[in-house]
C-alpha cells in the first residue's frame, strides 16, 4: 500500500489576506512533536488545491491560487522539502511544494510508468528509455535497454529496480543513479510480473498464473516459487514487506494467502467472496481492503494482526478512496459525497457534501505549522469550505440517513472475533493515549502556555500516532537465518560514522539475525542514514521490531 503550467502562489486563511504567513495559520501553539496529518483535495476535473488539518475536514488551511490538471495520480510526498510529485492523466509528471505554491513540470513530454518513492526523484519511461527526473539535475539520468521496460519500483536507497520484457524472457535489472551500469542483473524466461519490492530483502515475482518466485534483492539470485494453487488476481504488501497478501482464484472461491517473506511460506488464507478484485493496504499497516461485489462496490476489511474479517462496507473503489485515515478511520464514496466511517466498527460518522468531485490524498508534514518567532497570520479565520454543506444540521441528517441505509441493507453482522479484535485494539488505544496525556500533562507543570492568538486557526487535535514513542525508529537492512552472514553484512554497513550492529530475534520459531541502525528520534533521521549506507533498507517504528 504506498502523489505528482504556471506558477502557482499561495493563498492564506482569507482570500483578502494575500500578506498571509504563507506556511499557514496553525496555532503558535500546537506542540505536538510529530508531524501533521494533512488531507488535500484537488477536484477531479482540475482546479486548486486545498489542504485542511487532519480531523478537521470542514475547514480549509491552505489553497493554491491558479488550477492544478484535471485527473491528477498523486505518486509520493517528500516530507523533508514538503514536495508532492504528481502526475497528469496525460503522463506528464509535475511537483507541487506546499507551503509556497510552486507547481513546476518534471519533464517537457510525457513519460509512460511513473513512479516515485520520495517524492523528489521520478522515474519514467520513453520507448526502450529509463528516466530519474530530479529538481537538481540539469540532464535527467538516463539508461536504454535492448529490452523494453514495463515496470519501475524506486528503491529507497535511491536506485530503481527496472523490468523489462524482451520476447520469450524478463530481464530484471538494478541501477544507482548517476551510474549509467547496471549494478545486478538476472534473466528469467517467460513473462514476469514484479509484484512486491516493498521489503528490501526479497523481491516478488508472478512466476505463471498461480506461483510466485522469490528474488533475493542484494544480488537478484533466485531463491525457489512459492505454490500459490490460485489465478492471481491482485497482490498488497504489508508498509514493512515482512507480509505478502495476494488475492486468487480457484474455480468458484476466492481466498487472500498472507506468504511469510522471511520463510517463502504462506502462513494465512481468508476466504473472501469469489467476485473479490482488488486489495489495498493501510498506509499504517492496520487494515487490508478487499474489494468485492457484483458491480465491485462493497469493500471487506481484513485485520492484519488477525487475518480476520473484521467488517464491510458499501462504496465504489477509486485509485484514492476508500482511504484509511491516520487515526484508522475510512473515508468511503456514496453517490456526490463522501461519507467517513468510524474505526473499528465502520459505521457512518460525518459526511463531505461534494467530496467525491475531489482526488484525495493524505499526507505527513508540519510545514503549515507557525514556528516561534513567525508573524501572526493576518486572517481572523480557517477559509470556509464551499464544498461542503454549510448546515451542520444537514450534514448529520445525511449522516443519519447513510447509517441507517447501512443498516437496513446490511445483513452481515461483525463476527463476534472482530468485536473481540476491536475491543482490544480500543482498550490498547485507550491506555496509550492516556499514557501519552498524563506525560504531556506532566512536562506543562510550572511553565503556563503562551496565549494563543485570536487570530489563529484552532490548534490540531492530539496526533492519534506520535513518532518515536515505541523507541524510535530503526533502518534494517537484512534479516539472515545465519548468524556469520549477518555480521559480516553488518560489519560494511556504516552511515554517519556509526555501523550498523545484528539483532537476534526468531518468526514463527525460526531464529533470525536482523542487520539494523538506529534507533533515531524520527523517520526523517532513519531515511537520511539508510541512503547514506547505500544499500536498500526499510524503516520500523518502535522496540527493535
Amino acid at each position: 500500500m504506498q502523489v505528482r503550467t504556471p506558477l502557482l502562489a499561495l493563498l492564506l486563511a482569507l482570500a483578502a489576506c494575500s500578506g498571509a504567513d504563507d506556511r499557514g495559520a496553525t496555532s503558535a501553539t500546537a506542540a505536538s512533536p510529530g508531524p501533521d496529518a494533512i488531507i488535500l483535495r484537488v477536484p477531479a476535473a482540475g482546479g486548486a488545491a486545498r489542504a485542511y488539518l487532519y480531523p478537521r475536514l470542514d475547514s480549509v488551511i491552505w489553497r493554491t491560487r491558479a488550477a492544478l490538471p484535471a485527473h491528477i495520480q498523486p505518486l509520493a510526498f517528500n516530507i523533508d522539502a514538503g514536495t508532492l510529485a504528481l502526475a497528469d492523466s496525460a503522463g506528464v509528471a509535475w511537483r507541487l511544494t506546499l507551503g509556497s505554491g510552486q507547481l513546476e513540470r518534471a519533464f517537457p513530454r510525457p513519460l509512460g510508468e511513473l513512479a516515485s518513492l520520495d517524492g523528489t526523484g521520478i522515474f519514467g519511461t520513453h520507448e526502450d528509455s529509463v528516466y530519474r527526473l530530479t529538481a537538481s539535475d540539469a540532464t535527467p539520468w538516463q539508461v536504454r535497454s535492448d529490452a523494453m521496460p514495463s515496470q519501475l519500483q524506486p528503491l529507497r536507497d535511491g536506485g530503481v529496480l527496472i523490468v523489462a520484457q524482451r520476447i520469450g524472457e524478463t530481464r530484471l535489472s538494478r541501477y544507482r543513479p548517476p551510474a549509467a551500469a547496471a549494478v545486478d542483473t538476472a534473466v528469467f524466461t517467460g513473462t514476469e510480473r514484479l509484484i512486491s519490492a516493498a521489503g528490501g530483502d526479497r523481491y516478488y515475482l508472478s512466476d505463471g498464473p498461480d506461483r510466485l518466485r522469490s528474488v533475493r534483492a542484494r544480488d537478484l539470485e533466485p531463491l525457489g516459487t512459492i505454490a500459490i494453487g490460485d489465478s492471481i488476481v491482485a497482490t498488497a504488501s504489508s508498509p514493512s514487506g515482512d507480509r505478502v497478501y495476494v488475492l486468487g482464484l480457484d474455480d468458484d472461491e476466492a481466498r487472500v494467502q498472507v506468504i511469510n517473506k522471511y520463510t517463502d511460506e504462506v502462513i494465512a488464507k481468508i476466504e473472501v467472496p469469489a467476485n473479490a478484485s482488488a486489495l489495498r493496504m493501510d498506509p499504517l499497516g492496520r487494515y487490508l481492503l478487499v474489494r468485492h461485489g457484483p458491480s465491485a462496490d462493497s469493500v471487506l476489511v481484513v485485520g492484519i494482526a488477525t487475518d480476520e474479517i473484521l467488517g464491510r462496507f458499501a462504496s465504489p473503489w477509486r485509485g484514492d478512496l476508500p482511504m484509511v485515515f491516520p487515526d484508522g478511520r475510512l473515508a468511503t464514496l456514496r453517490g456526490n459525497d463522501v461519507v467517513v466511517l468510524s474505526a473499528g466498527e465502520f459505521r457512518p460518522q460525518d459526511v463531505i457534501a461534494g467530496g467525491a468531485a475531489d482526488i484525495w490524498t493524505a499526507v505527513q508534514w508540519n510545514g503549515f505549522r507557525r514556528r516561534a518567532g513567525d508573524p501572526p497570520p493576518r486572517a481572523t479565520a480557517a477559509l470556509a469550505d464551499t464544498t461542503r454543506s454549510a448546515r451542520p444540521a444537514d450534514s448529520l441528517a445525511r449522516a443519519a440517513r447513510v447509517s441507517a441505509e447501512s443498516a437496513s441493507r446490511r445483513g452481515d453482522t461483525l463476527t463476534s472475533r472482530r468485536d473481540t479484535a476491536t475491543r482490544r485494539v480500543s482498550r490498547a488505544d485507550s491506555v496509550r493515549r492516556a499514557a501519552l496525556a498524563a506525560r504531556a500533562d506532566s512536562q506543562g507543570k510550572g511553565s503556563r502556555p503562551a496565549p494563543e492568538p485570536a487570530t489563529a486557526v484552532p490548534a490540531p487535535a492530539a496526533a492519534p500516532q506520535t513518532p518515536g514513542e515505541r523507541g524510535g525508529y530503526l533502518v534494517q537492512f537484512a534479516a539472515l537465518k545465519a548468524e556469520q552472514p549477518a555480521r559480516q553484512l553488518a560489519n560494511a554497513i556504516r552511515a554517519n560514522g556509526e555501523r550498523a550492529r545484528v539483532v537476534a530475534t526468531s518468526t514463527n520459531g525460526i531464529p533470525l539475525y536482523r542487520v539494523i541502525l538506529g534507533p533515531f528520534r524520527s523517520r526523517a533521521d532513519a531515511e537520511r542514514a539508510g541512503q547514506a549506507a547505500g544499500r536498500d533498507y526499510w524503516v520500523f517504528e518502535g522496540g527493535t521490531n
